[in-house]
Parts: C-alpha cells; sequence; structure tokens
C-alpha cells in the first residue's frame, strides 16, 4: 500500500552534548555551529528542490533566517522571499485560537450550539474545538461541486459553505475519528465573523503579525480583490523566512501569548486525538515535545519546542520537491535542541532515485547502511516503498518487484511491505505470489481491510 515516506518520518538522535539553545553568540557564530546547515545545498539536491527558505530560532535569537537557492521564477531565495505555507496556515490557526481562548472571546469548549443559532440537529452539542481537530463529522465541503462555484467567486463567504454543510449528514459520530476536513475551519471562521465582527485574516494581523512584527506575512485575499476569503485559517498564508524568525521570537518572548499557555492548549486531553491537536500535529522526538503543521504536498513545515524555546520553519515554491521541509525543519530543531546534528534522510543517499535501476538503489541502501550514523536507517522501509512505487508509475514492474521484495527481506514482519509487494505482483500477472504476499499480511495484521479485498480479488481472477 503506498504511504508518503520521509514526510511522516520522525528523525530520532541522541541528546548528548550542549545544544545550541544553550550557548551564546552572534547570528553568524550560531550558524556556523549548525552542521544541518552545511547539508542544505546536498538534501536539496537529493530532494530535488531549487530553492527554499528557512528560519530556526532558539530564545531571542535569530540562529538561521536565509534563503537557498533559486525560485521557480529564476531569482535568488532570500530571507525576505514569500513561499506558501499553505496547510502550514494552520499553526496561525492554533495560536490564534488559543489566544481568543485565554483572553475569553471564545470558549473552545462549548457547544456548536451555543454560537449558531440554526445549527442542525446533529450539530447543536459538539463542541467547538472538534472543528479544529477534525473530529466533529462535518463533510468534507472542497470536493462538492458547490465549492468549486464558490471558490471561483470572490464575494462568497464561509457562511456559504456553512449553508452547504449544514444540510448534509454527518460522515462519522463527533470523537469518533480524526479525518482531515477543511470544513470545520469554515465554519469556525464563520462563527469568529459572527462573535468578533472580523475575519480570520485580521485577527492573525492583530493578534500575531503586528505585535510580532511580521511584515510580509498575510493570505493573498487581504490584497487581492479577486481571491475568496475563504477557508483562510486552512491555508493560504504566505510567509518569509525572517517573518517566521519573528514569529519564533514573539512567542518565545510572551508578545503574542505564553508559550505555555498555548502548549497547555493544544495538550489539553479533550482536545487531543492522538497526535493532533487544535490545528498542530503533536510529536515527540527522543522525548523532545513539538507541535506545528506541514502544507502543500511536503512544501512547508513549521515545528516548535515549546520547553526549549526553539522553532524552525522551511518552505519551498517548488512543486516538484519530495517532502524537505518535513525532516529539515524537524532536524534543524533537533540539533539547536541537543547540539548534535541528527542523521540525514534515507533520500540522501540515493539521489536522482526515479532515473537509477532497483539494483543500483539497493546497493546505494545497503551502502547507507554500512555508513556508520550518517543516515537515518529507520526511513529505509518508507523510502524503498516509495522507489517501488515509482517503478510502478514508469511502468518498470520487474525492477518494482526487485525493490519491493528487498524492502519485504528488510522488513518480514511489516504489512505494508508485503502488502506493496502484493500489488506490483498482482499488477504483473503473479496471481499465485501476489496471493502469498496478502496471506502473510493477514497473518501479521488480521482483519486488513485490502488484504481481504485483494485476495477476493485474485480469486476472482
Amino acid at each position: 500500500m503506498k504511504v508518503w515516506p520521509i514526510a511522516g518520518a520522525i528523525i530520532v538522535m541522541g541528546c548528548s552534548g550542549t545544544g545550541i539553545a544553550d550557548q551564546q553568540g552572534s547570528n553568524s557564530s550560531d550558524v556556523a555551529q549548525l552542521k544541518t546547515v552545511e547539508r542544505i545545498q546536498e538534501m536539496m539536491e537529493a530532494f530535488g528542490v531549487t530553492g527554499l527558505a528557512v528560519s530556526a530560532v532558539s530564545g531571542d535569537r535569530t540562529v538561521l533566517a536565509q534563503g537557498f537557492g533559486e525560485t521557480q521564477d529564476g531569482q535568488p531565495f532570500t530571507a525576505t522571499t514569500r513561499c506558501g505555507l499553505f496547510s502550514a496556515t494552520k499553526v496561525l490557526a492554533s495560536l490564534t485560537y488559543a489566544n481568543l481562548a485565554a483572553k475569553g472571546s471564545l470558549t473552545l469548549d462549548a457547544p456548536i450550539g451555543s454560537y449558531i443559532a440554526d445549527a442542525p440537529a446533529d450539530w447543536r452539542d459538539i463542541p467547538f474545538y472538534r472543528l479544529l481537530n477534525h473530529t466533529s463529522g462535518i463533510t468534507m465541503i472542497v470536493n462538492k461541486d458547490e465549492f468549486a462555484d464558490l471558490a471561483s467567486d470572490p464575494r462568497s463567504t464561509n457562511a456559504a459553505i456553512y449553508k452547504v454543510l449544514r444540510d448534509e449528514p454527518l460522515d462519522y459520530q463527533p470523537g469518533q475519528y480524526s479525518r482531515y476536513r477543511q470544513s470545520g475551519y469554515a465554519v469556525g471562521e464563520m462563527v469568529l465573523q459572527d462573535r468578533l465582527g472580523k475575519d480570520f485574516a485580521t485577527l492573525v494581523r492583530e493578534t500575531i503579525t503586528q505585535p510580532a512584527g511580521m511584515v510580509s506575512t498575510a493570505h493573498p485575499a487581504t490584497t487581492d480583490e479577486t481571491q475568496p476569503a475563504l477557508i483562510q485559517s486552512a491555508g493560504g498564508f504566505e510567509t518569509t523566512a525572517a517573518d517566521m524568525a519573528a514569529f519564533f521570537k514573539a512567542v518565545n518572548a510572551g508578545t503574542i501569548i505564553s508559550a505555555d499557555v498555548w502548549k497547555d492548549t493544544l495538550l489539553k486531553d479533550a482536545h487531543l486525538f492522538r497526535d493532533y491537536s487544535l490545528g498542530s500535529v503533536i510529536e515527540y522526538n527522543d522525548d523532545v515535545l513539538s507541535f506545528g503543521h506541514s502544507g502543500g504536498g511536503a512544501r512547508a513545515n513549521v515545528r516548535y519546542a515549546p520547553d526549549h524555546g526553539v522553532g524552525a520553519m522551511v518552505c519551498t515554491d517548488d512543486q516538484t520537491n519530495q517532502g524537505l521541509a518535513m525532516p529539515l525543519a524537524r532536524i534543524l530543531l533537533q540539533e539547536i535542541v541537543s547540539g548534535t546534528a541528527p542523521a540525514l534522510p534515507i533520500l540522501v543517499a540515493a539521489p536522482g532515485y526515479t532515473d537509477m535501476t532497483a539494483a543500483e538503489v539497493i546497493a546505494a541502501v545497503e551502502k547507507a547502511e554500512n555508513a556508520g550514523e550518517r543516515f537515518d536507517l529507520s526511513g529505509i522501509e518508507g523510502f524503498m516503498n516509495e522507489v517501488g512505487y515509482t517503478f510502478l508509475s514508469q511502468e518498470r514492474g520487474a525492477e518494482a518487484i526487485e525493490a519491493l521484495a528487498f524492502n519485504v527481506a528488510r522488513f518480514p514482519n511489516s504489512p505494508n511491505a508485503h502488502d506493496s509487494l502484493g500489488e506490483a505482483l498482482f499488477e504483473a500477472g503473479k496471481l499465485t505470489e501476489a496471493r502469498e504476499q496478502y496471506a502473510k499480511v493477514l497473518e501479521l495484521d488480521p482483519g486488513n481491510d485490502n488484504a481481504t479485498r485483494m485476495l477476493s480479488r485474485i480469486d476472482q481472477s
């Protein structure tokens, strides 16, 4: 089964040594201490990124606010080059809602019915916070025909989205699942507009960007009248490396909100659903707590470690990149906290794998396994899974099988590794061997729906 590799990888590293967060010195000396900075160009080449913006902050110091390479328009990427946050905009939403709750302007635990007079009966008792952690059960809006019409009309409002959604049944009982939806954010913005008389962009400006001195962070709809002001809290804001450095420093200084208040709001049991809270993914990497969000198919990533006052942001305008923002932001954060540069993503060991043979990719991975601590070997399974599916998409079935068989040999107890190999074998018409792989999936993961479905297809073939 295809999964997004690398992007979801957890960078694990030791915490020995003195972190940059505990040291003094100028910005230039801080950058010189960051081994990760020396590796950015190598990582860009491996991930196919032409340019990006990077921010890193420790306490009241900007450790790094810099551009690397070029934009897709061929312009130098600098600290003031604007790039999209996409769904990482939810970090701004997370902080905005936490701020409003701390000031008493909004009660996150209050039922939706207390905010929306004509809320449907099955909405009325849903706590407001469920709109923000994707557990409300409200159905998706962006895949509906009506949304295409709304998104093309600059006069559209979030209230118009609500009018579409309120007549639709819930997808599931509130609190049963957390399924990624933008619908809750649209309803939340409508409530803010009705309750406070301000749209989301205005609230961000008043509570975040102006107090922090962020001069270039905004949603395009605030300056372009042709852009509808819809679901701004879920995505669409643009920023710069310099602005995000100012953002992290303002949080650390308590200018926007106390970092502890933000942390406590996100970690409240009711607000958490597994690793997702109010617009933030919660992570513990080697016991270092951080929260934040990615966006744009991993073109942007924001991570903040409140207990250490360390933040990192990476964004690019390159749509063809393979998710560099995800591991790079984490690596920067971890190095600043611990003083030790984490291992590189396994993709760096096989740059340009899309043009390599399966044997060449396997040889590169085996070489990485013998390279000491240079590479993060925990990412091998996800990487080889992606290699296999890339070869399948290139109609290189035999090489896909070779790559995925290597993965099964390395990870014999992984249901997903067997599932992926089974799919490649099925596509190649090797039904007996495919059946063996799906049977193994069920042995490792009884009740796996995909394996059961595929075995049925094989029996009918």
